[in-house]
C-alpha cells in the first residue's frame, strides 16, 4: 500500500474518534445549528443538548476505536499480500464504513434521548 491509502484509510477513523472526545467532553458547550450532534430534539434546550452530545459521543469513541483497529488489520493483511484486495477499493470501503458508523450511530442516540426526554425536551420522571 502507498502511504496516501494508509493515511486515508486511517484519518477517518481518527477524526471520528477525535470528534468523539470532542463531543463527550461537551463541547459544542452551546446549543447551535452548525456544528455538534443536530437533531431536533436534541436541539430542544441545553439538557437535551448535553445528554445527546455525551451520548453520541461515547459511540463516536467506540466506532473510531473499532475502526481503527479495523483499518490496522486491513493494511497488515493487504501489505502482506493475505488478501487480494486492492488498496483503492480498501480506502473506499473504510471510507463507507466510517460513513455507516456516523448514520448508524444516529439510532442509538435518539432512542437515548426519547427514552430520557419527552418531546418537549423535559426529562421523565
Amino acid at each position: 500500500m502507498e502511504l496516501w491509502e494508509v493515511l486515508v484509510a486511517m484519518i477517518l477513523p481518527l477524526i471520528i474518534l477525535v470528534f468523539g472526545l470532542f463531543t463527550r467532553i461537551g463541547l459544542p458547550k452551546r446549543v447551535n445549528w452548525f456544528v455538534g450532534y443536530r437533531t431536533s430534539l436534541a436541539c430542544k434546550n441545553q439538557d437535551t443538548w448535553a445528554f445527546a452530545h455525551r451520548y453520541w459521543g461515547k459511540l463516536m469513541i467506540a466506532f473510531g476505536f473499532a475502526l481503527i483497529v479495523l483499518s490496522v488489520i486491513g493494511i497488515i493483511l493487504i501489505a502482506r499480500g493475505t488478501v487480494a484486495l486492492e488498496p483503492a477499493l480498501f480506502v473506499g470501503i473504510s471510507a463507507i464504513a466510517t460513513l455507516v458508523a456516523v448514520v448508524v450511530s444516529i439510532i442509538p442516540t435518539e432512542m437515548a434521548l426519547r427514552k430520557e426526554f419527552d418531546k418537549n425536551g423535559n426529562r421523565r420522571k
